[in-house]
């Protein structure tokens, strides 16, 4: 899934001056760390989905109508 050329959806994220703030930090951070150039941040957001994805149940990634039909009656 590292395979950039089939990066074909963009999404957007709304984060106060502050929160970019302390992302650039970290990222800058970690490059110092790790004797590399920093990374964008886009790459940075991409890699902690990334990460969501991976550690999230195959359970939670399958889709269930009937979680479906039962979110639809609250």
């Amino acid at each position: 899934m590292n395979d950039t050329s089939k990066l074909t959806k963009k999404l957007q994220v709304l984060l106060s001056e502050d929160e970019v703030a302390i992302l650039n930090r970290i990222i800058l951070n970690d490059a110092i760390e790790n004797g590399s150039r920093p990374i964008s941040m886009s790459a940075f957001i991409r890699e902690l989905i990334r990460l969501k994805i991976e550690s999230t149940s195959d359970d939670q990634k399958t889709f269930d109508k009937t979680k479906l039909k039962q979110l639809k009656n609250k």
